[in-house]
């Protein structure tokens, strides 16, 4: 860290990176309204090279880029451009979902609330994944639950692009550079990759990630996405967090009003647009993560001490529970108190339903099933207790519940809009699995 902030917890930044991650490298950076207070690099941006992390090297943010892109969104609702309220299919005629309920608005994409999939990741450009929505069932009335989706902010940038004829990419382009981002990139391309940190994944895709397997070098891909595209330093990601954290503006405090809340990932907390939104630590704070192929990232911002961190790495880790941790450290040492301990909770995956023989009407589907897909590479299908789970890429099992077309709903939460078909059988066994769109294949490994 900068020497001028002695009360960042460099050591904990470094314990943190090797003994509870799956990186090998690691930038923060912390500011308050005003400017950097502190800012530090830890680890190898590549490994096998032995090149360190800088400050000038760069890594993918992923879906932290969501409040870039709903900041797009308001500017160009400001200038007349686009109606939030309005149905998608204004600006994108040909976009289409199977719904029983109202049609799909641009806020309702923004807020995760269109009760969509949250997409496979097919396809490298957001033209396709979006078009295929039409195979794909809408579950729940707009508005009324949250479920993530990727797909979703494919299909806001592809407005942007209608309304301004442009390139999502180039208008996020003159958004970071509006901010000051001038080190940033708005697009992962070829181009950017000597800049940036070569990113690393569990050594096996396929089981719950043991730190003592290690890692390897991630699948390297190019993405223009507005779901999440955009390479960042960490000091460069203050600048976005000085906007957040100044609320000056009437944009950022209609992205960070709650608009419904996240029963998902963080109970009791709400999503706004393109932010998390809620308590965190005892305190109100506005937060995001990211992850890509190779990458993680979060950003936490206390909204009233004024003080925002970014965390970004070329693995995963408890990222976020960093950036929190980090918000502490600097409000502490401003108030004159003692920095917190770091206790990142250990999280544990539950144990896996036992897998059992499966019924005679199961049995042709119960498998291993892989594709070249990076996103979701392979899933497992076993049966227990007389229910059919899918665990993908070596997640928790979640359970498959049939449904009358043949198909399966990937999880007991009747909303789910997720659907898993086998649709090949040969000699008794199901040869392909759709996963809400992404084609897997049966493979030879157990």
């Amino acid at each position: 860290m900068s020497a001028a902030a002695s009360f960042v917890p460099d050591e904990v930044c470094r314990k943190t990176l090797c003994d509870r991650s799956f990186a090998t490298g690691l930038s923060v950076a912390v500011t308050d309204r005003e400017e950097v207070v502190s800012s530090g690099v830890f680890g190898h941006a590549d490994q096998a090279a032995g090149s360190p992390v800088t400050g000038d090297t760069l890594f993918e943010i992923g879906s932290i880029t969501k409040g870039m892109t709903c900041v797009l969104l308001l500017r160009a609702r400001d200038a007349g451009l686009v109606d939030l309220d309005s149905p998608v299919t204004a600006y994108l005629p040909w976009f289409s979902v199977r719904s029983s309920h109202e049609p799909i608005t641009l806020r309702h994409l923004m807020t995760h609330t269109a009760g969509i999939i949250a997409g496979p990741d097919v396809s490298p450009d957001a033209i396709f994944e979006v078009w295929a929505l039409r195979d794909t069932e809408a579950t729940t009335p707009p508005g009324t639950w949250f479920h993530y989706s990727n797909a979703g902010y494919k299909a806001l940038g592809l407005v942007l692009e209608a309304v301004h004829r442009r390139p999502y990419h180039e208008l996020l382009g003159e958004l970071l550079a509006s901010l000051g981002m001038h080190a940033s990139a708005p697009a992962v391309t070829h181009d950017l990759r000597s800049r940036l940190a070569v990113g690393y994944e569990p050594r096996y895709d396929d089981r719950h990630p043991v730190r003592e397997d290690g890692v390897v070098p991630a699948t390297w891909i190019e993405n223009a996405t507005a779901d999440g595209c955009v390479a960042a330093t960490a000091r460069d990601m203050t600048a976005w967090l000085r906007l957040l954290i100044g609320r000056d503006t009437g944009q950022v405090r209609e992205m960070l009003t709650p608009a419904i809340l996240d029963e998902e990932d963080y109970p009791g907390c709400a999503y706004g647009l393109g932010m998390q939104v809620g308590d965190l630590d005892g305190r109100p704070h506005t937060w995001h993560t990211g992850g890509m192929i190779g990458y993680h990232a979060a950003i936490a911002c206390d909204l009233d001490a004024g003080i925002g961190a970014a965390v970004l790495a070329n693995g995963v880790g408890p990222w976020l529970d960093l950036a929190v941790h980090l918000v502490a450290a600097e409000r502490a040492e401003r108030d004159g108190v003692p920095s917190p301990e770091f206790t990142p909770p250990l999280k544990k995956p539950a144990p896996p339903p036992a897998a059992e023989n499966p019924p005679e009407r199961w049995a042709a589907l119960v498998g291993h099933y892989r594709c070249h897909n990076p996103w979701l590479s392979n899933l497992h299908v076993h049966a227990s207790g007389d229910k059919l789970w899918v665990s993908v890429c070596g997640g928790e099992p979640e359970q498959l519940v049939p449904l009358p077309d043949g198909a399966f709903r990937v999880g007991s939460d009747e909303r789910s809009p997720e659907r898993l078909r086998f649709d090949v059988v040969i000699d008794g066994a199901a040869i392909r699995a759709d996963y809400s769109g992404c084609p897997l294949y049966r493979t030879f490994t157990p």
